[in-house]
């Protein structure tokens, strides 16, 4: 997404938010952001695609926002409660924006039910993680659905009573206050062998495939780069592959990156086992050959 793209999108949020998407013109969208009315249609066949564009690039600052968390050294329990902060902060910041989504009847063109199945599976995936991180695999396998939903409810709900609701609620007391709860939730449930209402292996691989198949690029620069600082090689190894992950970013960035620079650049990491999946699927996003 380039520059002017943004600041369409920028403006356009603001703009619902202020004033509601059906009372906001396309003439008032392009003049807050400083853009001819024709450019808005470069990008957008209709007022609907754009808020269906716009709906994506929050979410799509929310995932960046929360994977540049991750690649901080911060112990497992300190950064899921600081993605929690992070990403309730960002919804309040905009919570007229979403407010606007629960109160307006808006017709949003576009693959709508796709889109909601990739956030469903990407909340699954992040809480997942977490969870795994700060209690290990094979220790919660058995129960890590129920604990999922459990977290996934109690995030969801404290934030309908701050962003909905505006009660007193400290943003950052959440993060903390649920990774409390979920060791509490793990306790319980392990010493009463509770029995999991959903087994792990019932939707476990259905979700995986789907998770391959919709992650944006975004999102695997950003795992690639989190995963190249945990690698076990030299520190001058390290900071070589740290400096191509610079370049590549900065390749991507422009309007028109050449593929040629795109291959010569992930044949650095084409050696490393621990980052195929990555490279596979950028070069599968970008149409780009992965070099032997």
């Amino acid at each position: 997404m380039n520059e002017k793209q943004m600041k369409l999108i920028e403006s356009g949020m603001k703009l619902f938010a202020t004033k509601g998407y059906h009372r906001t013109s396309v003439q008032e969208i392009t003049s807050e952001a400083g853009v001819s009315k024709g450019s808005f249609y470069v990008y957008f066949q209709s007022k609907e695609e754009f808020m269906l564009t716009a709906y994506q690039y929050f979410y799509t600052r929310i995932k960046e926002k929360i994977e540049r968390v991750k690649v901080e050294n911060l112990s497992p329990r300190e950064s899921l409660a600081k993605q929690i902060t992070v990403w309730l902060q960002y919804i309040y910041e905009h919570k007229d924006f979403i407010i606007l989504h629960m109160k307006e009847n808006i017709s949003i063109a576009g693959s709508v039910d796709e889109w909601a199945k990739e956030i469903k599976v990407d909340s699954y995936h992040w809480m997942r993680e977490n969870i795994e991180n700060i209690h290990g695999k094979q220790e919660i396998k058995p129960i890590l659905f129920d604990l999922v939903i459990q977290m996934e409810g109690l995030l969801h709900s404290y934030t309908k009573w701050k962003i909905v609701d505006d009660v007193n609620l400290e943003v950052n007391q959440v993060g903390p206050f649920l990774v409390r709860r979920l060791d509490d939730l793990v306790k319980g449930m392990q010493e009463r062998q509770e029995a999991p209402l959903i087994s792990f292996d019932e939707l476990s691989m259905d979700y995986e495939a789907h998770r391959q198949a919709c992650r944006s690029i975004p999102e695997i620069l950003l795992s690639l780069k989190r995963k190249v600082q945990a690698l076990a090689l030299p520190s001058e190894k390290i900071d070589q592959l740290q400096a191509v992950m610079e370049v590549l970013e900065t390749e991507l960035s422009k309007k028109e990156w050449q593929p040629v620079v795109v291959q010569g650049l992930l044949a650095h990491f084409k050696p490393i086992s621990e980052i195929e999946a990555e490279c596979q699927d950028l070069a599968r996003l970008l149409d780009v050959e992965l070099l032997s």
